[in-house]
């Protein structure tokens, strides 16, 4: 248990779901990082050109921005983790960085949701439909682990997934990273920018800012600080890290305190809001209220899971190393996500859909 961090993963999970609380609350947003990667960078054209869109832009841009501070001048040893230089923790390969964000996307984008979306704000709301999701991907993502660990007797198997050396951080890379999403975000579409539109800027780059730090503090961007919990044989050799509980525990009563604010969740209906506090009286809240748990879920879920446990990345801290210049991350693990978020949307336009239009 020496491995465990409850101070910062509580105040790092804290802060995470505090960055649901401030997207939610000033814009109306859900903070699912996979959907924000998968809608802006996965369709550039479209969401560049769509003012609706543009506070996506925003959001990556300030989270990138944070990174960058961070890594590159207030703390330049956090990209450090000793703990995964022993040998019982893989450190993906530029492979396993392809399979594995190839299979979160695909996951993600049929679930509908991630550790943060489902894990943060759909528990933050007491969504049964999200307690299904989580459930399901952290026990596929705990197998996975489980098989692909190289102390198994079968893993000259699994050898393919896994490398020798901590992966190669670029300083440079990660200011190219950073100075790209910025510019981006900067640009405004041809069509004209409505004053809602606008406003959501303010929140979105709030909430990247703080979501950015909720990771850092968290040590949830560190590979030995989630494999040492999926890895539940590791209970056995003393090495097992709980932290990722508390973090996933403190973000979900932060995220919860958030929707004390809100018309319709609030225990308080006197202090809740009707409309998000940056944006015009009127204006919505986007919270999902589907209660469905079917096989689109569960089948989404189970994929994320074992992408999550090939590499240890879901798509937070996947953005978070290619921001902080990860070059595995920038050429593997998020070009593939994006990839398996296309191909997402396609087998739910093939599957899923078919059958909806069959019934």
């Amino acid at each position: 248990m020496s491995l465990f961090s409850p101070m910062t993963g509580i105040i790092g999970g804290t802060l995470i779901g505090g960055s649901a609380g401030i997207l939610m609350v000033m814009n109306g947003d859900i903070m699912g990082i996979s959907g924000i990667l998968s809608r802006s960078l996965g369709e550039p054209k479209e969401s560049i050109q769509d003012p609706q869109r543009q506070w996506r832009w925003v959001f990556i841009a300030s989270f990138a921005t944070a990174v960058n501070i961070y890594v590159n001048f207030l703390s330049p040893a956090a990209l450090h983790d000793e703990r995964a230089t022993h040998d019982d923790v893989p450190i993906p390969s530029i492979i396993g960085h392809l399979i594995g964000g190839f299979l979160v996307g695909v996951g993600t984008k049929i679930g509908n949701g991630c550790t943060t979306g489902h894990g943060i704000c759909g528990m933050g709301r007491l969504s049964p439909r999200s307690l299904a999701s989580v459930v399901t991907f952290t026990g596929s993502s705990i197998i996975t682990t489980y098989m692909l660990s190289p102390v198994r007797s079968w893993s000259a198997m699994t050898e393919f997934l896994r490398r020798d050396s901590l992966p190669v951080v670029s300083p440079l890379a990660s200011a190219l990273v950073m100075g790209a999403l910025t510019l981006i975000a900067m640009a405004r579409p041809v069509q004209k920018v409505e004053e809602e539109d606008s406003r959501k800027s303010w929140g979105a780059a709030l909430s990247g800012m703080v979501f950015a730090a909720g990771l850092a503090v968290s040590g949830m961007t560190k590979k030995s600080k989630v494999h040492d919990f999926l890895c539940f044989s590791s209970v056995v050799t003393g090495k097992f890290d709980p932290t990722l509980v508390a973090v996933l525990g403190s973000g979900i009563v932060s995220s919860w305190a958030s929707y004390q604010f809100i018309s319709g969740y609030s225990s308080f209906p006197s202090c809740a809001y009707e409309s998000p506090t940056a944006l015009p009286k009127g204006s919505k809240f986007g919270i999902p209220t589907s209660r469905v748990i079917d096989s689109r879920l569960i089948v989404g879920a189970m994929t994320f899971g074992i992408g999550w446990g090939v590499t240890g990345i879901c798509p937070g801290p996947g953005l978070y190393a290619a921001c902080a210049g990860i070059v595995d991350a920038i050429v593997g693990w998020i070009p593939s996500f994006l990839v398996g978020s296309y191909v997402g949307t396609m087998l739910i336009d093939q599957i899923w859909e078919k059958k909806e239009k069959k019934a």
